[in-house]
């Protein structure tokens, strides 16, 4: 995974219309970027303005998965461990036999390891993993707190991902306090990891919360 043609070819391996349609879950179009919860959609730019390569990754297509593998070196397909875990409910892991499915049209076959959802979340999501893990990440309610995963030394960086152009840009909206200017930073670093690959991104769905108005200091459970 090292090899960005490796990253790239998992990637339009996936299907997350499929996915959308297993679940019944909808998703209209002009579909906000996977990259950024659909929760804040005002922060995230549509995969038709990502840049073309990075654009091209979010559409389904193992015949050129096949040929990134290829000229990475594995002509006869990659076989992988892959580590998730049942507890997040049938409708997960009727996501997870799609993925499986469609990653084997694009040439990657994953060996599938099921973990007791404690021993999962305790370990894999730390990055205490073999090699591939297919999970849930959520309840974010500010672009930075997505962009934790991508910077060195962060407990929840479990791809390992340090890139100094990408963590300049996530230290930049951080202290970028003109609401606009910082928007843009945060499409930049969307432009910029539609292609790097860092992590690969299914489908984003909306959770709603309720509550009354007396009720202060509240934040609703959307996992």
């Amino acid at each position: 995974f090292k090899d960005v043609r490796v990253r790239r070819a998992l990637a339009m391996s996936q299907n997350w219309h499929e996915v959308l349609e297993t679940n019944a879950w909808s998703m209209g179009k002009g579909a906000p970027n996977p990259l950024i919860p659909a929760t804040l959609r005002d922060w995230s730019i549509p995969i038709g303005q990502l840049p073309a390569e990075g654009r091209l990754l979010y559409e389904f297509d193992p015949k050129a998965a096949r040929k990134l593998l290829a000229d990475a070196g594995h002509g006869s397909g990659l076989k992988i461990p892959l580590e998730t875990t049942p507890g997040y409910g049938p409708d997960w892991m009727d996501a997870v036999q799609v993925a499986l499915r469609n990653w084997k049209e694009g040439g990657i076959e994953a060996d599938l390891k099921l973990k007791e959802y404690g021993a999962f979340v305790s370990s894999a999501i730390f990055g205490k993993f073999e090699k591939m893990i297919l999970t849930l990440r959520g309840a974010t309610n500010d672009p930075d707190s997505y962009f934790v995963p991508f910077m060195p030394g962060e407990p929840l960086n479990s791809s390992g991902v340090n890139d100094a152009k990408l963590t300049e840009m996530i230290k930049l909206q951080r202290r970028t306090f003109d609401e606009k200017k910082r928007r843009e930073i945060v499409y930049d670093i969307q432009r910029y990891a539609s292609q790097t690959v860092y992590y690969a991104f299914g489908p984003s769905v909306n959770a709603v919360g309720a509550w009354m108005p007396y009720v202060k200091n509240f934040g609703p459970n959307i996992g």
